[in-house]
């Protein structure tokens, strides 16, 4: 938006809502010199006026015609009425000035002060007496036209500038109201709106100065929390780099359960052979699912049919991983059974283990010793039918059973290893478990003994400032920047409407001092070519 220089008033006043031509109050300054209100406000020095009475310290300025202070002072004989040994000290001369304390001078929002506006400043052109002197000059000067004809046209002519001349006198009064009447109007809202921007930025100077004591004050807190902390977790023989209370009791619940023999070992999915015993244990449940499948496909699917061949390693897939997963859980109830109540006797879940694994196990040998019994048969018999096609005198006594124990020994092998490693991961499992309940267990009973309650205080104080610290922030109540841009857009459509109302009068004003002037000169040619015609030369010059 457009501004003109120094037509923004500040809220000390506006000489366009006073009137034109009213000239302001001269006060006198301590120094003897004239301040007026818009030049020095009374922020940028205290203003003493004639006769005010000045703190102690100071010397009161006095006219020349004021009589002198009847009340002598007293002399060096009399003594004086009060002993100022007795006089007490006040309480405010004694204190000690805070380096901290708020000075509302250091946040001052650095904004300018621009001068008043008058309606004079925005009509440029000359004033009504100013070309009245010069049509006077000019009217003056009719009575030393000689031709009477020519002067009696001058006359008229002159009378019509003079009435053209009042009609400009009573414009320019008018637009000079106008514009005085405009200014105080539009005054007004830029007034208000350029106060309400000088209030936000002063409150948000203010309440940053604020908020930047209170993090620095905060800082100093949790400094002064940490060293507490150091001394207090030392004395309590805690880490002094503990986080927070829950940390504390965790250490404080460790070391108790070292020094009675119950140590809480690390969980070992961090080392690698426990992951790679994981992995094999995984890899073993679906191996020997594959096994199964495939002994299941050998013993139904005679043909070899793709789909069978499907269900038959699904299915064996299926069976393998539930039973090795029951007996992982049994596993993992046998051992958390010892130690909670509501639960069944030990002994239960491993005769449990013993009977899945059992049957796990003779399901896996009949399904493996019949299927690659039955294949083995059917080899030897197409062997027996070749060779006699090819050696008559071969023997028939030739077992029709032949002993596969080796590959029978081999399958029972895997499949027993694979239900030692779910008994394993269960009693892993379940040793985990317990572990961390008696740790649970411990710390719950620290947390209530209170022996430790200055050290867990102490722990979570730094955290709890550092926090309070974090959600420091001015407030934003009407002061927001949202505010602050609404009154930059109050104070544009002010600004605005004050401009549009000035460039029209102005611009009027301008075309009839422009009109009346061209008059002028019009007539003031024709007056001096009647006084001093041009001489007419030719042959009856002298007739």
């Amino acid at each position: 938006m457009t501004r003109h220089s120094g037509e923004r008033p500040t809220p000390a006043g506006n000489a366009g809502d006073q009137g034109a031509g009213t000239p302001l109050p001269e006060v006198r300054s301590a120094n003897g010199g004239a301040a007026g209100g818009d030049i020095f406000p009374p922020a940028f020095g205290h203003v003493w006026p004639v006769g005010e009475t000045a703190e102690p310290g100071q010397r009161v300025g006095r006219n020349a015609g004021q009589a002198p202070d009847p009340t002598p002072a007293p002399t060096a004989s009399e003594p004086p009425l009060i002993d100022t040994a007795f006089v007490p000290v006040r309480a405010e001369e004694t204190q000690v000035p805070d380096p901290y304390a708020f000075d509302p001078r250091d946040y001052e929002a650095a904004l300018p002060r621009p001068a008043p506006l008058d309606a004079e400043q925005f009509m440029p052109v000359l004033r009504p007496p100013q070309f009245a002197e010069l049509l006077g000059d000019l009217t003056g000067q009719l009575q030393l036209v000689g031709d009477d004809a020519t002067r009696a046209a001058l006359t008229t002519r002159g009378r019509l500038l003079r009435l053209n001349l009042e009609q400009y006198t009573v414009n320019f009064e008018v637009t000079r109201q106008t514009l005085t009447r405009v200014l105080a109007e539009t005054g007004v809202g830029v007034r208000d709106a350029w106060t309400r921007q000088q209030e936000h930025l002063r409150f948000m100077n203010a309440a940053s100065g604020g908020v930047e004591r209170d993090y620095v004050t905060a800082g100093r807190q949790i400094e002064q929390a940490r060293e507490e902390r150091f001394d207090t977790l030392s004395r309590y023989g805690a880490r002094p780099d503990t986080p927070d209370a829950e940390a504390l009791y965790q250490q404080l619940a460790l070391g108790q359960l070292a020094q009675e023999g119950q140590p809480i070992r690390p969980p070992e999915e961090k080392s690698g052979s426990k992951r790679v015993f994981n992995g094999f244990a995984v890899f073993s449940k679906f191996f020997v699912g594959v096994i199964s499948g495939v002994s299941i496909n050998l013993l139904f699917n005679p043909e070899s049919r793709l789909y069978l061949t499907l269900i038959a390693l699904t299915a064996g897939v299926m069976f393998s991983v539930l039973l090795l997963w029951l007996v992982d859980e049994l596993s993992y109830r046998a051992k958390v059974a010892q130690f909670t109540a509501r639960m069944g006797r030990p002994w239960q879940y491993v005769t449990g283990i013993a009977l899945v694994s059992t049957i796990y196990l003779g399901v896996e040998g009949f399904l493996n010793w019949d299927g690659i019994l039955r294949v083995t048969q059917e080899i030897a018999a197409n062997a027996a039918q070749q060779g006699q096609l090819t050696d008559l005198s071969a023997g028939g006594d030739a077992p029709s059973a032949p002993a596969h124990w080796s590959l029978l020994a081999f399958t029972l092998g895997l499949v027993s290893m694979a239900v030692g490693a779910a008994v394993i991961q269960g009693r892993e499992r379940a040793r985990t478990v317990l572990e961390r309940e008696r740790l649970a267990a411990r710390v719950a009973a620290l947390k209530a003994g209170q022996e430790h309650a200055p050290a867990a205080r102490a722990a979570d104080h730094v955290a709890y400032l550092e926090d309070a610290r974090g959600r420091l922030a001015p407030p934003r109540d009407v002061t927001s920047p949202d505010h602050a841009r609404l009154n930059e857009r109050v104070l544009g459509h002010w600004e605005q409407e004050r401009d549009a109302q000035v460039q029209n009068l102005s611009a009027a004003i301008v075309r009839d001092a422009r009109q009346l002037q061209d008059a002028l000169e019009d007539f003031a040619a024709q007056v001096l070519e009647a006084r001093f015609p041009k001489p007419r030369r030719g042959l009856f010059r002298g007739a």
